[in-house]
């Protein structure tokens, strides 16, 4: 069995891990910094294996190397099988597996950090690692193998992929009392003429929920223009809670503002626009890293409860 694949040298672990590193890093100067040694000894092991495969593995484009397609489907594959072997070796050993869940910077935050314990629980007493990245690299991400679980947009899931619903957040317009006039009553505080009068914070990183903010208060009539511009909804949410400004938050967000400081409203200009988040998973490697679609439904009902 498989005596074709063994039957010619240029094929061993030491190759594959030469390949690998290059393709991780997206350089094989990157792989092996300062290194002159190891980055020609990884140019030879790469066309080694092409040699062997008898397949172009890299492109160059002008002074940047990058993967084929073949070498795309040959770092898959690589990253598959050493994943099974260290799954098998602690198996063996009887430590428990470690995951990556990914999801954006404040869901991982406000959502999926509460909820770690139960689901190491829940996937055998796990061993948990935590990526932030946006939905549509984390899809892609869980497709070839680099992220485990994703908790991302419903919408930047591939049609036909595995994921099971979280939950449908909503906005909500959050303005703390200590900018509004004594008596001023939810009716007063839900009209854009008084936002206009109002200091807001938003995110600058022209993502789709900073995108549709925007344009919800533009079409409201509001010349939005944010005293602060931040990098994450989680900068917007402290500033909320510091009295300093107004703020649109999602509703995880929302939580654990006080009432008695902060008037929280819905945010009716987006009330059609609630995001649905969800779980994605790759079949494939969870039936090969042995997790059921029923346990892991159940990591995304421990999140949903955990909203």
């Amino acid at each position: 069995m498989f005596e074709n694949l063994f039957s010619k040298g240029g094929l061993s672990l030491e190759r594959l891990r030469g390949f690998m590193s290059m393709a991780e890093a997206g350089s094989i100067s990157k792989a092996a910094p300062g290194d002159a040694t190891r980055q020609s000894q990884i140019s030879r092991q790469i066309r080694e294996l092409e040699e062997f495969f008898q397949t172009e593995l890299t492109k160059r484009r002008g002074k940047t190397l990058t993967l084929s397609p073949a070498g795309q489907r040959l770092k898959v594959l690589i990253h598959e099988q050493l994943q099974d072997l260290e799954d098998f070796r602690k198996e063996q050993e009887g430590r428990p597996k470690s995951y990556i869940i990914g999801a954006g910077a404040s869901v991982l935050e406000w959502l999926v950090t509460p909820a770690l314990p139960a689901i190491s629980q829940l996937l055998g007493g796990a061993i948990l690692r935590t990526e932030a990245h946006r939905s549509r690299s984390l899809a892609e991400a869980v497709q070839d193998g680099r992220v485990d679980l994703a908790v991302i947009r419903q919408n930047a899931v591939p049609a036909g992929k595995n994921h099971a619903l979280v939950l449908k957040m909503r906005f909500l317009l959050c303005i703390p009392r200590r900018l509004l006039r004594p008596g001023t009553t939810e009716p007063e505080a839900k009209k854009p003429a008084l936002w206009q009068t109002l200091p807001f914070a938003a995110g600058r990183d022209g993502g789709q929920t900073d995108t549709a903010v925007r344009a919800a208060m533009q079409d409201a009539g509001v010349d939005f223009q944010p005293r602060f511009e931040c990098g994450s909804m989680l900068q917007v949410r402290q500033l909320v809670a510091l009295g300093a400004c107004a703020g649109v938050l999602p509703s995880l967000g929302a939580r654990g503002l006080s009432a008695e400081e902060t008037l929280i409203l819905p945010f009716t200009p987006l009330k059609d626009y609630g995001r649905a988040l969800v779980l994605h998973w790759n079949e494939r490697q969870m039936r090969r890293r042995g997790q059921e679609v029923d346990v892991l439904k159940k990591v995304a009902a421990q999140l949903a409860r955990s909203a």
